[in-house]
């Protein structure tokens, strides 16, 4: 089967990759189930637009979520392992917002011994209008081949 997502061995510093995404209601629903957080400040819509943002927002989990899918997606079967990964919100992230996530190779620390290495990333979420809602940081294990070696 061949490769999906990119190796270690294929990147530069500087490299860069996005996604965009529209979170909706729906998100916001089956994030509050999963992670059991059921705070006003995401599910009572008459409460919020009377408080300070004048809207829901989104589960930092769920957005931090979605942006580590961005790399998820781009290494697909070469990311071995995230091994830490941080998030600062800087602006709230509304439903029905369309984010822009968007995430940069800042450093290449080779491992031969793993045959691959680590990839340090940047990343920022914006809004359509320009606004920093949040920036990030990842470190992760990227494989020079993938990770499910199958037979044909």
């Amino acid at each position: 089967m061949p490769r999906i997502g990119r190796a270690f061995n294929e990147l530069k510093t500087g490299d860069r990759f996005s996604e965009r995404i529209t979170v909706t209601e729906a998100h916001v629903v089956k994030a509050a189930g999963l992670f059991n957080d059921y705070n006003a400040l995401h599910t009572n819509r008459p409460a919020m637009e009377k408080a300070r943002f004048g809207n829901r927002i989104v589960h930092g989990t769920l957005t931090f979520s979605l942006a580590v899918g961005v790399y998820s997606k781009f290494f697909n079967d070469t990311d071995i392992s995230t091994v830490e990964a941080s998030i600062k919100f800087t602006a709230p992230v509304f439903i029905g917002d369309t984010i822009a996530m968007e995430w940069t190779v800042d450093e290449l620390d080779a491992k031969p011994k793993l045959n691959g290495g680590l990839v340090a990333l940047s990343g920022e979420i914006r809004s359509l209008e320009g606004t920093v809602q949040a920036t990030l940081a990842a470190k992760i294990l990227v494989g020079n081949e993938t990770i499910f070696p199958l037979d044909d």
